[in-house]
């Protein structure tokens, strides 16, 4: 992926979450365009062990994460936690990305 001229690779995504400290990461890219700017939210499904009631523990996460992404990637990313076993499992290649953005308007 070429998001405001970086190569985004979602292997780097996943090298991250491993780093992280998570063990097995389900996770989606979805790539959007909003006022003419490429836009990348990373969808991160929590597993069970990290799953609490706690609103600044899941917002702490979330900007652990978030900063160790853009650290890596070199542009800024919205990540979302969602519950474990929400995001589609396939039988084949899982569909880790999912673009958006229209090539002609």
């Amino acid at each position: 992926l070429i998001i405001r001229g970086v190569n985004v690779f979602p292997s780097q995504v996943e090298a991250v979450l491993l780093n992280c400290g998570k063990t097995n990461p389900y996770y989606q890219l979805i790539v959007d365009r909003v006022n003419n700017t490429d836009t990348l939210d990373i969808i991160v499904e929590m597993s069970d062990s990290d799953f609490t009631d706690s609103i600044k523990g899941l917002e702490a996460e979330i900007n652990r994460l978030r900063t160790a992404i853009e650290s890596t990637l070199g542009i800024a990313v919205k990540v979302k936690l969602v519950e474990p076993r929400s995001l589609p499992r396939a039988t084949g290649k899982a569909v880790r990305v999912i673009d958006k953005r229209k090539l002609v308007d």
